[in-house]
């Protein structure tokens, strides 16, 4: 009974880190890290591709439009199966096929290899892990959005800033055929692992988070400017400071104002849903 409770307490802490919103965005981070190499490497691979294909450089160069187009109009499906089965298993599969059309793209003979191994596989393996990762982030971080999502965005450049220089250096050392298995494994399996890491919030995860509401102001010169304070109470007030309060239009005593939550909590008439003070 003792060891059952002790591996219950040990298993405590990681599970509470695996739900931890943190560690959901760093593992979004390794995703799209994984993600951004088929894009920002292929350069690397056109000289040696085209020597071992006998083909044209603008021929070859068709593959990554097909990966950007496969990437790209293929995203609401994708984005439809993430929230059908979950973002999990399916950012899993983005990052193993991503991985997966490498090692087959080593094994191309011809150009219509190419187009469908590292074009339509690869555009199919980014654009899951794109939308997937991004569309969690977001739920995550529902009052940080802007930062998460900028935090995997930042992660498409820093995947190539760290691959660049071992692939080039392998072309060169074992052939492209050779660092295409090696890097193509060692994508899937980083993918893999990332996105088995990740996991929906719990229900309810900051059910009672509400965003600033923005509230326009008029100052004295007529300028309008925002703040974000919400109304908090409405009531019936029958004094009014013109100096410090003029209202469009003609509007007599007894009229409909707002309080704000904002220094002294001015009371001012709306005009429409934001309501206008002379502060």
């Amino acid at each position: 009974m003792s060891t059952q409770n002790f591996g219950a307490r040990a298993r405590a802490p990681l599970a509470l880190s695996l739900h931890s919103r943190w560690w959901q965005l760093l593992c979004g981070l390794a995703c799209a890290m994984v993600a951004s190499n088929p894009q920002y490497i292929w350069t690397l691979l056109t000289r040696p591709l085209t020597a071992q294909l006998g083909v044209s450089l603008p021929s070859l160069q068709v593959t990554f439009s097909i990966l950007v187009v496969c990437q790209t109009f293929l995203s609401p499906l994708e984005g439809y199966l993430i929230e059908r089965f979950g973002p999990r298993w399916l950012l899993a599969a983005g990052g193993a096929i991503t991985g997966l059309s490498w090692v087959l793209t080593s094994r191309a003979e011809s150009l219509l290899s190419v187009y469908l191994c590292y074009g339509v596989l690869g555009g199919i393996g980014v654009g899951i892990v794109v939308v997937g990762t991004i569309g969690l982030m977001a739920r995550w971080f529902p009052d940080r959005r802007g930062f998460a999502i900028g935090v995997v965005m930042a992660g498409f450049g820093m995947g190539a800033m760290l691959t660049t220089f071992p692939i080039t250096n392998s072309i060169a050392k074992y052939g492209y055929q050779h660092t295409l298995v090696v890097f193509g494994v060692i994508l899937g399996v980083v993918g893999i692992l990332a996105a088995l890491g990740m996991r929906l919030p719990p229900p309810g995860y900051m059910a009672d988070w509400r965003p600033q509401t923005a509230v326009c102001r008029r100052t004295r010169h007529g300028a309008r400017q925002h703040a974000a304070h919400p109304v908090v109470l409405a009531d019936v007030c029958d004094d009014v400071d013109d100096g410090d309060l003029r209202p469009d239009g003609d509007l007599t005593n007894g009229g409909l104002y707002a309080r704000f939550r904002h220094g002294g909590g001015h009371r001012v008439r709306p005009r429409s849903v934001a309501a206008c003070v002379d502060h």
